[in-house]
């Protein structure tokens, strides 16, 4: 058994609210999540997983400087995850997310 990476560009330099399409990820766990601010500004950055149909915050991240925040999530197993820009006041951000499958 090998174990292979799996790369998302979630949410790609925005500048505004609102979410990101859907990943379907069922295969993959161990994730590691960036978000990343290119211009400076305020807002928060929910990882979201979907679960019988609804949307929960898995984890939610204020950003209001220029920088990056890791996130690690090395249990979460998810059949759809997606990031949203839930409030927003200015700023451009983006969101990466990296995960393992197994082949």
């Amino acid at each position: 058994m090998s174990h292979k990476i799996e790369n998302l560009t979630m949410l790609n330099s925005v500048s505004a609210g609102g979410a990101s399409g859907n990943f379907g990820v069922a295969g993959s766990k161990g994730w590691t999540f960036v978000v990343d601010t290119e211009a400076a500004g305020v807002a928060t950055i929910d990882i979201e997983a979907e679960i019988e149909g609804n949307w929960f915050v898995i984890h939610s991240q204020d950003v209001n400087a220029l920088g990056s925040f890791i996130i690690r999530d090395e249990s979460g197993h998810y059949k759809k995850i997606r990031a949203n820009v839930s409030s927003y006041t200015g700023g451009t951000h983006s969101v990466y997310a990296t995960g393992s499958y197994d082949s």
